[in-house]
């Protein structure tokens, strides 16, 4: 085992490293703008301005009609938000079993506050079950479904678009946490219509520490930080100028070029999986294989440890991950993988490999041998 001359990061789905442009831009807010928005002397106005042009960013990124954004200090609190308001104004929340844990945690909270919760189930490759969703909308009048775009762990893309529609047919509220999908994906929030859509900015080579949650009708909004006026009331607290500044740069440079990342992020995910299959063709792929997002590759080893394989990746510089960063450290296996049939032992066997646009197409072709050589490294030795 030898170390590689350079680390090779492979773990985008958990964070990703914020590009230049944007430290730069968080810097320059910390010096410039580090007037508190709410302000009303002539040192809050650069603060304030800073906040309308993120705003604006997001409408232009997103294509809505509206600027209705609420932002926050994370995906997960983004979640937690849009959760406790549909518990509000929905007679029940509809999720499914592979959701963030922020959602699912969140929904058990609700649950034990005595909020009716329903958790449907996916199919074997990682998708809703449609009709299901169907049942329990028809049995649940004036419901609320909350539905996870683009899984974090596989990548497995939903059918969003007749998930929402299903959702309307039958009334019912609808959130989308769309962090695996900002920046990945074609992400027009104006076609689904959706009443809350959350992200986070350090998905797509921004800051961490600052999410955002849209509101198509702010008013249904039940807040859960209260205590002062800002961002109208629906989430107080004096807003993160420096990191929504971070944000709103990731935003601007990723979308300006959002079809050349789309295409860089799926060859090398492409080239990588190709290697390890040509040299593993015992490994198998977890998730659907054409409705997978372009950057996140899962794969099972079946009959080895997937944590050991992470270990002896990591001590080389090949940094990966076996699920969610929010649930690495339980003893427990995927509960995603789990939901999707697998056994215990190739939840256990299973790793992700998430690939960004800072990659290189000569470190997907040197990561694939190398997974591919420790994987049968183990394999001789667990069998």
């Amino acid at each position: 085992m030898t170390n590689l001359a350079q680390p090779i990061y492979l773990d985008h789905n958990a964070t990703t490293p914020p590009l230049p442009e944007v430290v730069e831009a968080v810097c320059e807010t910390l010096r410039t703008a580090y007037g508190n928005p709410s302000s009303g002397h002539r040192q809050g106005e650069p603060a304030r301005r800073l906040l309308q042009r993120a705003r604006e960013t997001l409408q232009s990124c997103l294509d809505t009609s509206d600027d209705q954004f609420v932002f926050t200090g994370s995906g997960t609190e983004a979640n937690n938000l849009a959760l406790r308001s549909l518990a509000r104004h929905g007679s029940c929340i509809i999720t499914s079993t592979i959701e963030h844990s922020s959602i699912l945690s969140s929904a058990t909270r609700l649950q034990a506050e005595g909020t009716a919760i329903e958790i449907i189930a996916v199919t074997e490759e990682g998708e809703v079950d449609l009709h299901a969703l169907r049942q329990q909308l028809s049995t649940h009048h004036h419901a609320a479904v909350s539905i996870q775009w683009i899984n974090n762990e596989t990548g497995v893309i939903q059918p969003i678009r007749e998930i929402t529609a299903l959702a309307r047919e039958y009334g019912a509220l609808v959130h989308i946490d769309a962090a695996q999908a900002i920046g990945k994906i074609d992400t027009a929030v104006e076609a689904l219509a959706p009443d809350f859509l959350s992200l986070t900015a350090h998905k797509f080579n921004g800051p961490a520490g600052v999410g955002v949650l849209y509101a198509k009708q702010p008013e249904l909004i039940d807040p859960l930080c209260v205590g002062g006026g800002q961002q109208s009331g629906w989430h107080a607290g004096t807003e993160n100028t420096a990191g929504i500044a971070g944000l709103q740069c990731a935003l601007e440079l990723r979308y300006s070029e959002l079809h050349e990342a789309i295409a860089h992020m799926a060859k090398l995910r492409g080239t990588f999986e190709q290697t390890v299959l040509d040299l593993c063709p015992w490994v198998r792929i977890n998730g659907l294989k054409d409705r997978r997002v372009c950057n996140t590759s899962n794969m099972c080893f079946e009959g080895i440890e997937g944590q050991a394989l992470v270990g002896r990746l990591d001590a080389q510089g090949i940094y990966c991950s076996q699920s969610s960063a929010c649930t690495t450290g339980r003893p427990e296996p995927s509960h995603v993988l789990r939901a999707m049939g697998l056994s215990e032992a190739q939840a256990y066997a299973s790793v992700r490999f998430s690939f960004g646009v800072t990659n290189t197409q000569e470190e997907a072709e040197l990561a694939g041998t190398v997974v591919a050589t420790e994987a049968e490294y183990l394999k001789r030795i667990f069998t």
